[in-house]
């Protein structure tokens, strides 16, 4: 697990944008409800779900008394517990847990979580769904060595890292599908954003030795990735405090300070 958190609001409905970051987890809705913006609307999210694995900035609504329970972890880690290839899960709408899971696993995951009053038996409860629901698969170890080049040792380039591999880049593409969910370009694209999320940026100059420290070819190539990913230019994020301060402080930002920037 890379973490598990607590997330619940006041008497009053909460709309929050979240980012693509690399990782995926399962969410146990306790209280109230949660919808996802979707090209339709607002769409009802199931009570225990996946998230994460998208490839653009994602918009949510929580009920009024909202209350969840998330469980986060590295793609590759989570597909050890399902039995379906993470390529299959939609990267907008995020899936429903029950699709993925035996059906009485997954309700007593949610019985188990909601009769918790601590975090200890909280910790607990989730180690025993996460022994109980292990697969015999192991971890393939390429999967696992690419992952740590990209995201610890910046190396975002498919080739180099199949060379590394001692593999096709066809072949890592292949692996990525089934263990992690994107390819390896795409989980290259979001760690570079995620760690130029982390800047700070002071000038038009600032903006280009950013764009090279992370071994993009120009500033015009990692503004266009800025842009698919966030929804916003580099511009924009860098000079409003409040978007920069939102993130840094919660990694998600607050729908009013953020949401009306996406066009």
């Amino acid at each position: 697990m890379t973490d598990v958190y607590e997330l619940s609001c006041g008497d009053k409905e909460f709309i929050y944008c979240c980012i693509p970051n690399g990782e995926l987890g399962i969410t146990v809705v306790l209280e109230g409800e949660c919808h996802i913006k979707t090209e339709n609307g607002w769409q009802k999210q199931s009570n225990v779900h996946l998230y994460g694995l998208i490839n653009k900035v994602q918009s949510l609504k929580m009920s009024p008394n909202y209350r969840e329970i998330s469980i986060g972890f590295y793609p590759h880690f989570l597909q050890l517990f399902l039995k379906d290839t993470l390529h299959s899960i939609n990267p907008k709408n995020g899936a429903d847990l029950f699709d993925l899971l035996k059906k009485d696993k997954v309700n007593k995951l949610y019985d188990n979580l909601s009769q918790c009053n601590n975090d200890e038996a909280l910790m607990n409860k989730i180690e025993e769904f996460l022994k109980d629901n292990l697969l015999i698969e192991e971890l393939d170890k390429r999967v696992l060595v690419a992952h740590h080049l990209i995201t610890n040792e910046t190396m975002y380039k498919v080739d180099d890292l199949s060379s590394i591999l001692n593999i096709t880049p066809t072949t890592l593409r292949n692996l990525f599908n089934k263990h992690v969910g994107i390819s390896p370009k795409d989980l290259i694209k979001i760690h570079r954003i995620k760690k130029a999320l982390d800047y700070q940026l002071n000038c038009e100059e600032s903006l280009t030795q950013m764009a090279y420290h992370l071994n993009y070819f120009d500033q015009a190539h990692f503004c266009k990735d800025f842009k698919d990913s966030i929804g916003i230019s580099p511009k924009q994020y860098y000079l409003n405090s409040q978007l920069y301060s939102d993130f840094s402080d919660f990694q998600h930002w607050r729908y009013d300070s953020f949401g009306n920037l996406i066009k």
